[in-house]
C-alpha cells in the first residue's frame, strides 16, 4: 500500500491514485515561528483541510522550529483556488507569503 500500488486501481499503472495532490499549495516564506496550528486557523477559512505539513528543523539549536515552508492540503480545488489567490502576497507575521499550486514528487 505504501508504495502506491495497493490502491483503488490495484496497482495497474504503478500510480497513486489520490488526487487530493492536485489540490495541494505549497506556502513559502514562513516566520520560525510559524506552528501548525496557525495555518490550519489561517487555511482552514477557505475550505476543509485534509492535511497541513509543516516542515520543521530536526537537529540543532534550531530543532522544532519552522524551516519557512509548508503544504496544505485540501479536499476541494475550488478552496484550495481561493486560498491562493487571497493569500499569495498576504501579510502575515511580519512576512510577505507566497502561496502556489504544489510540483508533483519526483519519482
Amino acid at each position: 500500500m505504501r508504495d502506491g500500488k495497493g490502491g483503488k486501481d490495484g496497482g495497474k499503472d504503478g500510480k497513486d491514485d489520490d488526487r487530493s495532490k492536485e489540490n495541494t499549495l505549497r506556502v513559502m516564506n514562513l516566520s520560525e515561528d510559524a506552528k501548525e496550528g496557525d495555518l490550519h486557523t489561517l487555511f482552514g477559512q477557505f475550505g476543509k483541510l485534509q492535511r497541513v505539513f509543516l516542515a520543521k528543523h530536526r537537529d540543532g539549536d534550531k530543532a522544532g522550529q519552522s524551516k519557512g515552508f509548508a503544504f496544505v492540503t485540501y479536499y476541494e480545488k475550488r478552496a484550495a483556488e481561493n486560498a491562493m489567490k487571497v493569500l499569495n502576497g498576504h501579510g502575515y507575521d511580519s512576512l510577505i507569503l507566497a502561496v502556489s499550486w504544489a510540483k508533483p514528487k519526483a519519482d
